[in-house]
């Protein structure tokens, strides 16, 4: 049916707009994975910029493979979602050190605080790899990081080629409050990155902000401390993720509903 709401979605960089619009002339287009925000003439956009304006958002949620674990784990009988003051570990630190420098200062902070009273998880693989499941990376396979965050109250959020990324919703999901710095946060363009404010979305977010990755032991130690407070942070946060998903999805719904009439003309020299 013409006016039925569709999207044309692409993984690969070298299928332009035009392209998938010729394809597909009733839908609106949107390339996935474009965490460095340098492509702009799709219709639909994962990965927000304010450097993009008019665009469709549609926030990336969790992973395919760590929701996959989600339901697995949610189904179990034996499960019960925790409260941040019950779980064992203030914090887990699970990234690779490869995608940004600033992880690797963090990697050296959180090794120089080995003999700290808080107990916290930590993989910090020196190299990405697009699957964390493979037995030749040192990452963490997606199982045990979703128990992981079920684990822990608190999960650091390091900016990696984008500071908006899976772990923020992974997080969230698992009831565990994610963790930034004010310059990940508030994130204007950097080096090859031409996302900016990427983190819009997440501004009034009841997280966990730091000035810089040097607070991030005495500040867990004081909120651990508290655990009234550090439930009533997990309550607040779920109460606006919730709020958000609706409303950004909402939008996301009403963008879809628009009228997209495009010229046939789009076609014109391009091979199918």
């Amino acid at each position: 049916v013409n006016n039925t709401p569709c999207l044309a979605v692409s993984r690969e960089r070298d299928c332009d707009s035009k392209k998938l619009k010729c394809n597909y002339p009733q839908c609106k287009t949107m390339l996935t994975g474009d965490e460095r925000c340098r492509a702009r003439s799709h219709d639909v956009r994962a990965y927000y910029s304010a450097t993009i304006p008019n665009k469709g958002y549609l926030p990336l949620g969790p992973r395919l493979d760590s929701w996959t674990s989600f339901r697995k784990i949610h189904s179990s009988h034996q499960f019960l979602f925790q409260p941040t003051s019950k779980r064992q570990f203030a914090f887990n630190a699970i990234f690779s050190q490869s995608t940004n420098e600033g992880r690797q200062e963090l990697a050296k902070i959180i090794e120089d605080q080995s003999d700290s009273n808080l107990s916290f998880f930590t993989i910090m693989a020196k190299r990405w790899n697009v699957n964390a499941n493979s037995l030749l990376t040192e990452q963490l396979n997606t199982d045990s990081y979703i128990e992981v965050l079920l684990d822990s109250a608190f999960t650091l959020a390091p900016a990696g080629h984008n500071p908006e990324c899976f772990r923020l919703f992974e997080a969230v999901e698992a009831g565990s409050i994610p963790v930034l710095i004010k310059n990940d946060l508030y994130s204007m363009q950097q080096g090859l990155n031409e996302c900016k404010e990427s983190l819009h979305h997440w501004y009034d977010a009841p997280i966990l902000v730091l000035d810089s990755w040097n607070d991030l032991f005495p500040t867990v130690e004081r909120l651990m401390g508290d655990h009234e407070a550090l439930d009533e942070m997990q309550v607040k946060l779920r109460t606006w993720y919730d709020e958000y998903m609706h409303s950004v999805v909402g939008g996301f719904e009403d963008f879809m509903l628009e009228a997209a009439i495009e010229e046939k003309s789009v076609c014109d020299d391009i091979l199918l």
